[in-house]
């Protein structure tokens, strides 16, 4: 039956009543699905918290630059524009993504209505409304929705400008081109699918004689221009990030099959399937005529985040949805001939039924997506069951803020009014830059972690003065409020990770008074926040051998990690590692603060070594541990996982809480 969607563009037999009856109904039908889905995107988007991109975006917008290590300039220079008129708030962003959002299914009747008949392009634009690469957009601030409408409105201009005379819409072809240079360098993928096509289609071909593609390729190349001259610049942080140090080469097929049963199942199946249908259309049977087009922009945009599974170590979900966009217009026409080929009313009724899946299961994405949205908003009132939802780390950094006024009104008491702010790195910066408590002033320092030499952030905050040096040098012998995302495994990567033991070891030498203060963990309690209040030293202190540091925790649970969800007759084996100046004779697990079972201690793990910075423990290396829970002890529910350790002279210390859940 698939096969059957390649019989293209069929006419209705005129004894069948088309769908929504006539043009105008169809267009009130779908002018009331937009307002459905308005509706609901405007609500997923009041009920989200902030992503830390959107953070990022708004942070970045405050530091006036022609780019940014990871993007080009254009999301920072719209979000300062916002939050110039609208404030320190994140709805006016978000009504920004609702509008282009919106834009969209203008854009792709727009787009085509040169390729197919006006019914069809009106069909066009409703399907791009359920289908959920593209009716996902308008719930946050983020770049993948610009992307989606320039890409749609630069193929809707190419299309006119191969096909007329003048330069006007090559003109406006690369001013879109440019637009979308400035909001992603994923928009080059797009660039490079006209190459192709204009080096593998023979009417592309004759396009090379023409003055209009060199206009288009000017104006794109302007729109990519401040981000080369801000590399150029800066050393070129935006190839250092996505270029070299982000690429892993791993030639696994499995990638690859996983990569496009992705795809095929959040398309949905039957959308998916007449896409390839409309594909086929473009590339083979239109191959002579403009909209042939289409399939290459499709091809190449799908080609390459192909090719990005075997070299790049993660890919995301949303980076090939730009693939789905040119090859809408031939989606109408594919599910109309599929049903109308059918020889009897019951097979009509039954293929109907079988497109039906696609709305229903966009629906059905649609009714998760809210769920998941709401029950992380409300994450803290419900059951630790519905908390197992809960797959992101997309936790409310807002819930933070009586802690870090706490911590200053503790660090104001130790050292005086003038305290400073800072903490692990760029990503929980932005996080508690925007929005804070509505204050548009937060400066906060980061201390460099390993994702911000990675992802290159490290420039950005070097240029805005917030970098670790600057807290060095600006705020020496002043107090500061250190704020510390904890590694899901900080001993063990310390030793594993070069970048991580440099910033613990910074950390550990360049502050003086350190005060533990508070830990917190944000709901569903994946993410550890340790608060310290400390006095930045005029000197690193100088080390001749490991001595404690408050920074890296002496008594350390590596598995379960925080926030996991255990069966309640686990057999697995957990570890850890715990150290004393004086040394440990005993290590003990409690839960909910009961002795449940007794660890074997005095392990030395050679294939994953204790770090030397724990060294100063007499047994070490040998300070490790593992555990598992006897049968019984584990009993469904929300959970305080911690340890008690006995030292060599008799006393306890106990340490290292977490909250697990058992299913």
């Amino acid at each position: 039956m698939a096969a059957e969607f390649y019989e293209l563009g069929a006419k209705q037999a005129p004894d069948k009543k088309p769908l929504f009856g006539d043009d105008r109904a169809l267009i009130r039908a779908g002018l009331i699905l937009l307002a459905v889905m308005t509706i609901w995107r405007f609500y997923i988007g009041l009920i989200s918290h902030v992503i830390w991109e959107e953070s990022h975006f708004v942070v970045s917008g405050e530091y006036f630059s022609l780019g940014y290590p990871d993007i080009p300039a254009g999301y920072p220079w719209i979000a300062k524009l916002i939050t110039s008129v609208f404030g320190w708030q994140v709805w006016p962003l978000r009504i920004f993504g609702l509008l282009v959002a919106t834009a969209i299914p203008f854009a792709v009747y727009w787009m085509a209505k040169p390729v197919v008949s006006e019914r069809n392009a009106v069909w066009a634009a409703i399907i791009s409304l359920v289908l959920p690469p593209v009716a996902l957009n308008g719930t946050i601030f983020y770049p993948e929705g610009g992307l989606q409408l320039l890409l749609v409105l630069m193929l809707g201009c190419l299309l006119r400008a191969i096909t007329s005379d003048g330069l006007k819409w090559w003109i406006w072809a690369g001013v879109c081109a440019g637009l979308g240079q400035l909001v992603h360098f994923r928009f080059l993928i797009p660039g490079l699918a006209v190459v192709v096509f204009m080096l593998a289609n023979r009417q592309g071909r004759l396009l090379w004689t023409k003055p209009g593609p060199y206009v288009t390729a000017a104006l794109a190349v302007v729109g990519l221009l401040p981000a080369v001259i801000y590399n150029a610049m800066e050393g070129w942080p935006a190839i250092q990030f996505h270029v070299v140090n982000r690429p892993r080469f791993d030639p696994d097929i499995g990638r690859i099959i996983a990569f496009v049963v992705q795809l095929f199942a959040i398309t949905t199946p039957v959308f998916f399937i007449a896409m390839v249908a409309g594909g086929k259309r473009a590339l083979v049977d239109d191959r002579a005529k403009p909209e042939s087009l289409l399939g290459y922009a499709a091809l190449v945009i799908f080609v390459f985040y192909v090719f990005q599974t075997l070299v790049n170590k993660k890919v995301m979900p949303h980076w090939p949805f730009m693939a789905t966009l040119p090859l809408l217009p031939y989606v109408p026409g594919v599910l109309i001939g599929f049903v109308d080929k059918a020889t009897t009313r019951t097979g009509r009724l039954g293929r109907t039924a079988v497109i039906a899946t696609a709305p229903l299961l966009a629906l059905a994405v649609g009714v998760v997506a809210s769920i998941y949205q709401w029950q992380y908003r409300h994450s803290a009132e419900l059951s630790h069951v519905e908390r197992q939802n809960n797959i992101l780390q997309n936790e409310n950094y807002e819930l933070l803020e009586p802690d870090i006024a706490a911590a200053n009104a503790r660090a104001v008491a130790r050292f005086g009014p003038d305290i400073a702010w800072a903490t692990t790195g760029h990503r929980t910066a932005v996080h508690i830059e925007f929005p804070g408590n509505g204050g548009q002033h937060r400066r906060i320092y980061t201390l460099r972690e390993p994702y911000d030499d990675m992802a290159r952030f490290v420039v950005a905050r070097q240029d805005w003065k917030l970098d670790f040096d600057d807290l060095m040098r600006d705020r020496a012998g002043r107090g500061v409020v250190l704020m510390i995302n904890v590694p899901d495994y900080p001993l063990h990567d310390i030793e594993k990770n070069p970048v991580l033991r440099a910033q613990y070891q910074r950390l550990c030498t360049s502050f003086e008074e350190i005060e533990p203060f508070r830990v917190v963990t944000l709901t569903p309690h994946r993410t550890e926040i340790d608060f310290y209040t400390a006095r930045v030293r005029k000197e690193p202190l100088s080390l001749a051998a490991p001595v404690p540091c408050p920074f890296i925790p002496s008594l350390y649970i590596a598995q379960p990690q925080r926030g996991e969800f255990l069966e309640r007759d686990t057999d697995k084996q957990f570890y850890g590692m715990a150290v004393d100046p004086i040394g440990l004779t005993r290590v003990e697990i409690l839960l909910d603060g009961k002795v449940v079972t007794e660890a074997k201690y005095g392990i030395d793990e050679k294939s994953s070594p204790a770090p030397i910075e724990i060294g100063y423990d007499p047994n070490y290396p040998r300070v490790q541990f593992t555990y598992s829970f006897p049968k019984g002890s584990l009993v469904s529910g929300e959970h305080r996982l911690s340890l008690r350790a006995t030292r060599t002279d008799g006393t306890t210390l106990e340490g290292a809480g977490r909250t697990v859940y058992v299913k």
